[in-house]
């Protein structure tokens, strides 16, 4: 009975603290606070950088603000557990090559079942080049990305078609047969 009151009692105290008017907002690691806006779909921003060959850096009105192609995975270099993964380089250097400098558009997924942030709050967006072509399926189509069918995507069907014809082709990390 003693354990049933005191989670009582615990209860009622967060109740009060949720409910209760605040004068300023409760302290928040900036890590769960999203500080950026989502520009507007279908704007066009300048690329400042190259993270990753799925990850980009873009120019906003609040700054810059970092980006993840929605629907491709690349191999590894940056991440902070694992090695630079075979091919990873060659996407930077095609991802540096197609974007660094360049003005593009982004999109968003049109299922609204898609979120714009994605959990490393990265803006999740498409990106189209200033010749209009996909970048994402640019990646796929010179094989040197993978769809990334683990968070469904309105362009699921044409990444992956488009990443079974680059293994048949053998491009990019297809070449070694034991991909």
């Amino acid at each position: 009975m003693l354990r049933v009151i005191a989670l009582t009692s615990r209860v009622q105290t967060l109740e009060s603290i949720v409910i209760s008017p605040q004068k300023s907002p409760p302290f928040q690691p900036t890590s769960f606070v999203q500080r950026k806006t989502a520009p507007p779909d279908e704007s066009k921003h300048k690329v400042l950088g190259v993270v990753d060959g799925d990850t980009v850096t873009i120019e906003t009105e609040e700054g810059s603000l970092k980006v993840r192609i929605i629907g491709i995975d690349t191999p590894e270099t940056v991440h902070p557990f694992k090695p630079v993964e075979s091919g990873g380089s060659e996407a930077v250097d095609r991802a540096k090559e197609l974007l660094e400098g360049q003005i593009v558009v982004i999109h968003y997924d049109p299922d609204p079942k898609h979120g714009k942030w994605g959990a490393y709050k990265r803006l999740l967006v498409y990106l189209d080049l200033p010749d209009g072509r996909d970048f994402g399926l640019v990646m796929i189509q010179e094989g040197l990305a993978r769809a990334y069918p683990k968070y469904p995507f309105s362009r699921q069907e044409l990444y992956m078609e488009t990443e079974r014809a680059a293994r048949h082709k053998k491009v990019g990390i297809w070449s070694d047969s034991s991909q």
